[in-house]
């Protein structure tokens, strides 16, 4: 009887300790599914932490976003308000074309801040053009930040947070002259700079005797009635353009004879035109101030002469001869 009591003994403490073995390692299992668990979710974790830094990193597409929270700017009507960066912030500004990174100058930082400054989102409002030549502007920021904004070339404007807005004409020479500098208004966007830096350089600035409307009438007419004139004219090409002390949008436009109309300026690069007194292009210095008797503001490579208060009527020269004749309209 002691035997057999002492066999079920021994049977039950057997099975006592295959019962804990069982929970023991089924604990351990447990512990090491809870572990690996925590890992695989770290991991993912990180995955996914590292792709929204890859995102927010600069991709070479555009990545400017209107903004809606900086103080006191969320109700201005201007692009730059509503951009994610300030002027003072900008170091540098490229520009990405083709493949291709081209440096804007520093000096002329101010004309891509400027247009998106005086950019009014509503009055400049367009339609986007993906058919249109896409290039990237990007601004490298002194926080070592890089923000990226689309602008079309052909159609000259703006692009951010899927909406479009024509720039101004600054812009657009401008781009023409760092893109296209072969184009005709990529050549004329050279001589206007070249002169402005002319005449930043000027210590001192003359102030010479006006001269008779009449006598800077091209073909025989100013600005005023060439502006008429053209309007009636069908034009080679048209590129939009907003005019922010008009709040207007308006055409840079070419016509055969050799003339562009810009903002307040008629250009004429063809000796066909000329004034009363002979003054055309492809003259030389000697023979302009020869016909032309009355003083300019001289610079190395543009002469101004003053109509009333405002200098009126321009000549660009080339090798000392005349490249531009301008008629221009004070602001």
């Amino acid at each position: 009887m002691n035997k057999h009591n002492n066999r079920k003994g021994y049977l039950l403490a057997g099975v006592l300790i295959v019962l804990a073995a069982i929970l023991i390692i089924g604990v351990v299992i447990l512990q090491e599914q809870d572990k690996l668990l925590k890992t695989t979710n770290a991991a993912v974790n990180d995955a996914l932490n590292s792709a929204l830094m890859v995102e927010e990193e600069p991709s070479g597409q555009p990545t400017a976003s209107l903004e809606e929270d900086r103080a006191g700017e969320e109700d201005s009507p201007y692009l730059l308000d509503h951009l994610p960066f300030k002027e003072e912030e900008v170091g540098s500004i490229s520009v990405i074309h083709s493949g291709i990174k081209t440096e804007v100058p520093t000096e002329r930082h101010y004309v891509v801040l400027q247009s998106l400054r005086f950019t009014d989102m509503q009055a400049a409002v367009t339609e986007t053009a993906s058919s249109s030549e896409q290039i990237i502007l990007q601004f490298n920021l002194t926080n070592q930040r890089v923000i990226e904004v689309l602008y079309r070339l052909d159609n000259n404007a703006f692009e951010a947070a899927g909406e479009a807005y024509y720039a101004d004409d600054q812009m657009l020479l401008m781009m023409h002259g760092l893109l296209r500098p072969e184009s005709e208004l990529g050549v004329y966007d050279t001589f206007e700079e070249r002169a402005r830096l002319e005449m930043e350089q000027l210590v001192e600035l003359s102030e010479p005797q006006g001269i008779e409307r009449e006598q800077i009438a091209v073909d025989g007419f100013i600005y005023i009635d060439w502006e008429e004139r053209l309007r009636m004219e069908t034009a080679d090409w048209e590129i939009p353009y907003y005019d922010h002390a008009t709040g207007e949008v308006r055409e840079a436009r070419k016509f055969k004879g050799g003339i562009i109309q810009l903002n307040n300026r008629i250009i004429f690069n063809d000796s066909s035109h000329e004034t009363p007194d002979g003054v055309k292009v492809g003259l030389t210095a000697a023979e302009v101030t020869n016909k032309l008797k009355a003083d300019a503001r001289k610079l190395p490579s543009k002469w101004s002469y003053r109509s009333g208060d405002y200098f009126r009527f321009h000549l660009h020269f080339d090798s000392s001869k005349v490249k531009y004749m301008v008629l221009s309209q004070p602001l």
